[in-house]
């Protein structure tokens, strides 16, 4: 069976209606990554400053062109995480944190652009084909290390960790990191998670989850 690649919004200050996973029409036939280095140049000399955080690129393509129907209705449902939420407590706004899961790989960061390009249209112009060209950026340097280590998604066999967050759930974490909610089970037992369903308590967020392989 053919896993779909999926974007799973996960943050604390999205409705519910907005938390649920949007799994893709088609998967993507390449992704594309991008970290840059940022170096000085003092008296002819290179220096080294920073890795910049990674961006990951990717297309999408969409066809409602059986269903005859807007296929805008498709592309929009992604385009609509790029809405800023206000934090709890800090009153700043923000795109809603996502994640873009493909089988063991997988990219955390906000939806930073969107561009639609439609290629097919019905007889009265409603479109009905496009391609989606979206961009992730890391919100935060705290996870830089996170984002480079999802890159790494060929190398499941490396043990994984997840820093935990406010609105966080055991079966989210397990359907992110492993694929399978049900394996939450397993993240409880390795981190002594001894009531799973108070998780998240108060002194739970910002601890550091071991993700068993």
């Amino acid at each position: 069976m053919i896993e779909k690649a999926k974007i799973i919004p996960y943050d604390k200050n999205l409705k519910e209606d907005r938390r649920k996973a949007l799994e893709v029409m088609f998967n993507p036939n390449e992704y594309t990554v991008s970290v840059e280095a940022k170096y000085t140049d003092k008296e002819d000399k290179i220096q080294y400053q920073e890795t910049g955080i990674p961006e990951f690129r990717v297309s999408l393509f969409y066809d409602t062109y059986e269903s005859r129907s807007d296929v805008r209705k498709e592309t929009n449902r992604v385009i609509a995480l790029m809405k800023p939420t206000v934090s709890s407590g800090e009153g700043t706004k923000h795109p809603p944190d996502c994640m873009f899961v493909w089988g063991k790989f997988w990219y955390r960061g906000v939806i930073t652009s969107a561009q639609q390009r439609f290629t097919m249209f019905l007889e009265n112009g409603v479109p009905v084909r496009a391609i989606l060209d979206v961009t992730f950026t890391s919100r935060e340097l705290d996870k830089k290390v996170d984002s480079l280590k999802g890159l790494g998604g060929g190398q499941s066999s490396r043990r994984k960790l997840w820093k935990v967050k406010s609105g966080d759930r055991l079966d989210l974490v397990a359907s992110i990191i492993l694929g399978d909610p049900r394996q939450w089970r397993k993240i409880a037992k390795a981190n002594k998670i001894y009531n799973p369903i108070g998780f998240t308590r108060n002194n739970d967020i910002g601890r550091t989850l071991i993700i068993p392989d």
